[in-house]
């Protein structure tokens, strides 16, 4: 195996793979060969149209360019056959009917690749590379490419199309078009106008335009109109967004696709004239069909798209979309531990699908398959990916997007990319052989040891009734998938995949990229156990150690990161380094000389139960909360409230201290000002400083530490008064609904 510019060198397993593969070929005896290249030399010519269309030019140059890498030989691209040569003829043929369809033949010397209208030739080359040459893309920087001075081809009679007309694997990584067409995948702005994917009702018709001189365009909830969402029944919002469709169609005139959709929020219109439809139609999914059919018949040669989504995802009972509407479907409800058609508890999506698969020319089904709230956590869905493929489907379901948000750092996104590509071509694949083949030619020698852990994580996972969510926290299997003991047995498998990766500097780093997960679980439970048997500290005397251990930990997780180039951890865009310094900031305990550690704190508005139980003992437990809001922090939404916090007896103190988080695409900003106060009696109270937050908070620092100066004179009460930001401001996606404020650590030294 030879070492590509900026690539990798391939596991010995996969080298003798091709050996074999290339004996196959090159020896046998009862079939007909096309000797493709002979001791590096190549009587062959890569014959395309004299028109060169642009995908027959994309795949002779992709063929040409694979065939140089693996031999060293290049073979001219020509628009005929030169005297003496022979033909690998590429081109687009009308016999082709799928636009992604293609065939690869041989016919006595020459090979044919003929493929359909769209990319057809390039997967023809494709599959050509893959099946017969034994070249791999694993990963935008990371390809398998044997090396060989002699390529002998079989005889070949292949026929292939996709089952899947669109096949979206949503990648936040930049992976280029090489990549894409390789795993044969389309991407959002192929096909969708661009700005134009999904929640557009803010778009079409802008509340910052409309609403303070036409409340009624806008969704009217108990009684009061909002900026949340449309009005649908509304004839002027019709009549508004068909013309800004025609202005923005006419800027793309050449876009098939536009998105008329909902915003993401849940404040559906319930005016009369709505609810009426909505009873009508058994469906709040009723006034948006109704709609969207009246905006797709001014534009019969686009395609409409809207979203089935949360509150609309249950089909219509009257009104059928019309033929050139499209329906995005969405699981974001859904458990990501059973397959869809087995779990008992995805039965009422069961019969959503069913129900749109009778009345829906264009399904578009919008799945998740990642840990959005920790990308970098394990999340043991392998098992399920085919069989939710395969079920949707069977639905009529024809276009795809999956997301899985495929960055390196994030759990396994490599793998899944990988093997979610090949199943959206074709379900029916066998899934295992696709799993073992990325993982012998990306860990090499490691990979038995990351097919241990990914194989004990799923039975774990069986053996458990866990339901796995996309914005769960690894806490929430701390005694299932994520016990102790199985977190021992994982790190035993980690610990020999490097052993065995050693050799490799590239194929030790993707195993400890593999690896973060795992470590990152360790940390966070950790933090919630703070104290205990599983935490960051050891109590001696009545003191508090940190476990060094624990601390190699964060600094062996950031290290990791930044040799990947991980620039993210979340789908909110915690970076590595900000989860490095929160981490820190949290396990630098406040105990020794905390006056209000364990104090009792009482709060004028009731924080969320959702967040650490609503408990406010955890403002004074002494751990500073840090990037995640479901560890210590407690969350209010859309108040003003106070915090006094009782020290038990009177003291003198020099600084006080109180911390928020920023977190904006969960909704969470900083409080707008802190008000800190303070008192020996607890009735009269004087100001020892008011801080207000800077700025918009577009981008705002995660975590904020709002710090007053005490006064020289005893005190034993100190009140924080929290004034919200109250509304999601105008530069958010969801403008005008309820922000939270989250607090955590008040700390009096």
């Amino acid at each position: 195996m030879k070492k590509n510019s900026n690539q990798f060198v391939s596991s010995n397993s996969f080298k003798a793979f091709f050996c074999l593969l290339l004996f196959a070929f090159q020896f046998n005896s009862f079939a007909k060969t096309i000797p493709l290249i002979v001791n590096g030399k190549s009587d062959y010519v890569i014959v395309i149209s004299a028109n060169e269309k642009e995908q027959e030019k994309t795949a002779a140059l992709l063929l040409q360019k694979y065939v140089s890498e693996i031999s060293g030989y290049q073979l001219q691209i020509s628009n005929q056959l030169a005297k003496g040569k022979k033909a690998i003829y590429i081109k687009v043929s009308t016999e082709v009917n799928n636009p992604d369809g293609f065939s690869i033949k041989t016919k006595s010397d020459a090979l044919y690749i003929e493929g359909g209208a769209k990319k057809g030739c390039i997967y023809g080359v494709v599959m050509l590379l893959e099946k017969y040459m034994g070249c791999r893309y694993y990963w935008s920087n990371y390809k398998n490419i044997p090396s060989t001075k002699n390529i002998n081809l079989p005889e070949i009679n292949l026929k292939d199309e996709p089952k899947n007309d669109c096949r979206i694997v949503y990648i936040v990584d930049k992976v280029g078009q090489e990549f894409l067409d390789w795993n044969r995948l389309n991407t959002v702005d192929e096909i969708f106008a661009k700005g134009y994917y999904v929640h557009t009702f803010g778009k079409l018709v802008p509340w910052q335009e409309y609403f303070k001189t036409h409340p009624e365009y806008f969704s009217e909830m108990n009684g009061k109109r909002n900026i949340d969402q449309l009005c649908l029944s509304n004839p002027e919002v019709l009549k508004i967004t068909i013309e800004k469709l025609k202005k923005e169609m006419a800027l793309q005139p050449n876009e098939e696709y536009w998105s008329v959709s909902q915003n993401d929020n849940f404040s559906y219109c319930q005016c009369e004239k709505c609810s009426k439809i909505i009873a009508e139609e058994g469906s709040p999914s009723g006034p948006i069909i109704r709609f969207v059919n009246e905006v797709a018949k001014q534009f019969p040669d686009k395609i409409i798209s809207t979203l089935a989504y949360e509150y609309s995802r249950k089909a219509p009972a009257v009104t059928k979309p019309a033929k050139n509407v499209q329906v995005m479907l969405c699981t974001i409800e859904l458990n990501r531990s059973k397959a869809i058609e087995v779990d008992k508890g995805s039965e009422s999506f069961k019969n959503d699908i069913i129900e749109w698969g009778k009345i829906c020319n264009h399904i578009y089904l919008w799945d998740y398959n990642i840990d959005f709230a920790n990308s970098v956590s394990p999340f043991p869905n392998l098992h399920v990916l085919q069989p939710n493929i395969q079920f949707f489907v069977k639905n009529n379901v024809s276009a795809h997007f999956q997301q899985a948000n495929a960055s390196v750092g994030s759990e396994f996104s490599e793998l899944k990319v990988y093997l979610i590509s090949r199943l959206l071509w074709n379900p029916n694949a066998d899934a295992t052989q696709i799993r073992n083949d990325f993982l012998n030619g990306y860990y090499g020698k490691a990979a038995p040891w990351i097919k241990k852990y990914i194989d004990k994580l799923e039975s774990e996972l069986k053996k458990s009734s866990d339901r796995l969510d996309i914005y769960e926290h690894p806490t929430s299997h701390q005694n299932t998938f994520l016990s102790q003991t199985n977190i021992d047995e994982y790190n035993t498998f980690f610990d020999n995949a490097e052993k065995e990766a050693q050799g490799d500097v590239t194929q030790l780093l993707h195993v400890k990229v593999a690896r973060l997960p795992l470590q990152f679980a360790i940390m966070e439970i950790g933090k919630n156990d703070m104290f205990g048997p599983r935490g960051w500290y050891v109590e001696k005397n009545g003191d508090f150690t940190v476990i060094p251990e624990k601390v190699q930990l964060i600094e062996d997780f950031y290290s990791v990161c930044q040799q990947a180039n991980i620039d993210h951890l979340n789908e909110s865009g915690l970076t590595p380094k900000s989860y490095y310094e929160s981490t820190k900031r949290f396990i630098d305990v406040q105990v020794k000389g905390n006056l209000s550690f364990k104090k009792k704190v009482t709060s004028s508005e009731t924080p969320s139960p959702q967040y650490s139980k609503g408990d406010l003992s955890y403002l004074s437990n002494g751990v500073r909360g840090d990037s995640n809001y479901k560890v210590h922090w407690l969350g209010w939404e859309g108040v003003d409230f106070s915090l006094t916090v009782d020290l038990e007896k009177p003291v003198q103190a020099k600084t006080i201290e109180i911390s928020s988080l920023w977190d904006a695409k969960s909704w969470i900003l900083h409080p707008a000002g802190i008000r800190c106060l303070v008192s020996e009696n607890g009735t009269d109270f004087i100001e020892v400083g008011n801080i207000s937050t800077e700025g918009n908070q577009e981008k705002a620092e995660v975590n904020k530490v709002f710090s007053f100066k005490a006064p020289e004179k005893n005190i034993r009460f100190v009140k924080f008064e929290i004034t919200g930001t109250k509304k999601l401001p105008e530069w958010h996606p969801s403008a005008g609904s309820k922000s939270w404020v989250f607090i955590d650590e008040i700390v009096v030294k």
